[in-house]
């Protein structure tokens, strides 16, 4: 969406652009220094691009919401449903609420407000075809609304349930149940009904981290009670696995822009596991605030360090003992180095 940043930087240099293509038109008598010339004198392109500043802004907004690392999942649906919302009662009829899979063209006010800006800049330039630029932002937003609702999920109405999972819902006495959302994930007729229980009950707990929806189900998940078990632990595990969903493709992106870093060509024989391992490693120290300069290793883990108790398997195959682990091939120990940390 870099492109609302660029239309800004056009308006405030509008009058500049078009003397710079009127020159060199003129001098240089470059055809597509004509065509650029040309577009400036035309005030209509300048108006369009003064509805699409914040059009465009709106969206932009919650774009970068879905792309940040530190957002909050349980809101970021209600922010994607609010500005289908927003934009779609630009162009409708006032009052009139559509129905799901409902086409805009049949709702559409004949003489929308289209902002302040906007509506400004036309009653002072009077172009002539003002009726052709309305028709051309109306159906700029229409189609951007149909684009927007065709990416809406079929099951939203449940998914924005997720908004119970945050921190002022989840811990309010008054809340309603969670079942409906908990079905889309769990069919055990048991476990859901132990979820219904912990759900009713979690508020009577006191927890520390009611600042951050994340913290506080990783509190509830720690938790223990008397005898050392976790009275919410079906809550907590289907919490975490809703918030864990990936909310757009930012953070799978993210993931191989890592992965390139990691996996470079002087290092382009790391194996799958050595290549995970050290991305769990990169993130597992992010998630805690730490690095690789001065996370301290524990001693038990020291004490691998350069023998092939390092490179043991963890895990071992059925009936084998301890002794018969399956060790890492001499190509695979090479890709372990102390480097990879970083």
């Amino acid at each position: 969406m870099s492109i609302v940043s660029a239309i800004v930087r056009i308006l405030q240099q509008w009058d500049e652009l078009k003397t710079h293509f009127e020159i060199a038109r003129r001098d240089e008598r470059c055809f597509t220094a004509q065509l650029l010339y040309e577009m400036f004198s035309d005030k209509k392109n300048y108006v369009f691009l003064i509805f699409l500043k914040h059009i465009l802004g709106e969206v932009q907004s919650v774009n970068k919401k879905f792309e940040s690392e530190v957002q909050d999942p349980t809101k970021l649906l209600n922010d994607l449903v609010s500005l289908v919302d927003s934009i779609t009662a630009k162009i409708i009829i006032p009052g009139r609420k559509l129905k799901e899979g409902e086409s805009l063209q049949n709702h559409l006010d004949p003489h929308p407000y289209l902002g302040y800006e906007f509506e400004k800049e036309m009653h002072q330039c009077k172009i002539p075809q003002e009726r052709e630029i309305r028709e051309r932002c109306i159906q700029f937003v229409v189609e951007l609304a149909e684009q927007l609702r065709q990416r809406l999920p079929d099951n939203v109405k449940v998914l924005k349930k997720m908004s119970l999972l945050s921190v002022n819902e989840c811990l309010n006495q008054i809340k309603p149940g969670i079942l409906e959302l908990a079905q889309m994930f769990v069919t055990n007729e048991e476990i859901l009904t132990r979820i219904d229980f912990q759900w009713k009950k979690l508020h009577y707990m006191s927890w520390n981290q009611t600042s951050n929806t994340l913290d506080l189900w990783a509190e509830i998940a720690s938790y223990r009670d008397a005898s050392g078990e976790n009275p919410f632990c079906d809550l907590s595990d289907l919490a975490l696995t809703i918030l864990s969903l990936p909310h757009s493709n930012a953070d799978v992106e993210r993931v191989f822009s890592h992965m390139n870093i990691v996996k470079s060509k002087l290092r382009n024989r790391l194996n799958l596991k050595s290549l995970n391992a050290i991305l769990t490693i990169r993130y597992g120290l992010r998630r805690h605030g730490s690095s690789c300069h001065t996370y301290k290793l524990p001693q038990e883990v020291l004490k691998k360090i350069g023998t092939l108790r390092a490179y043991e398997a963890t895990t071992q195959q059925p009936g084998s003992s301890k002794d018969e682990a399956t060790l890492y091939s001499e190509e695979e120990i090479g890709d372990w180095e102390l480097a990879d940390l970083e």
